[in-house]
């Protein structure tokens, strides 16, 4: 993912600056909702590793014990410049804590390309096993 030589403190700075990962309102359930815009997800520029660490201290925490959901906003995704990749991606998703995956209650994609709904269709299942959909799916 990290192809350029950029420092783990620079990094952490730049997921700051350009607020990747943001809590941020509730829904209509009263649940926190952790926002991702994938457009400003500097994949080039960051390392797995970083990324991980930055979410398990600086996210996850403010997120508790209770239930969030993810809005996951991405559009003009650039494999060579905002796309971390499968890989990267299914590493991150691992490396959540069980009380985290067991507290996300659904994970809403607002207007991915095809690239996106094509990896969804065929990964998201994996990924996401007993997460997502709508609110009538689940009732």
């Amino acid at each position: 993912m990290c192809s350029q030589v950029v420092s783990e403190s620079e990094q952490e700075e730049l997921i700051d600056r350009l607020e990747i990962f943001k809590i941020h309102g509730r829904d209509k359930q009263g649940r926190k909702i952790l926002r991702i815009i994938g457009k400003f997800f500097p994949a080039r520029l960051l390392s797995v590793e970083v990324l991980k660490r930055y979410l398990a201290e600086r996210v996850y925490p403010r997120l508790g014990k209770k239930a969030f959901t993810v809005l996951y906003v991405h559009t003009g995704v650039q494999r060579s410049e905002n796309f971390a990749g499968i890989s990267a991606l299914r590493s991150i998703y691992d490396a959540i804590p069980a009380n985290v995956k067991e507290n996300l209650q659904a994970v809403y994609f607002v207007h991915p390309g095809l690239q996106a709904r094509l990896f969804l269709a065929t990964f998201g299942r994996l990924f996401f096993n007993g997460v997502g959909g709508s609110e009538s799916e689940r009732s």
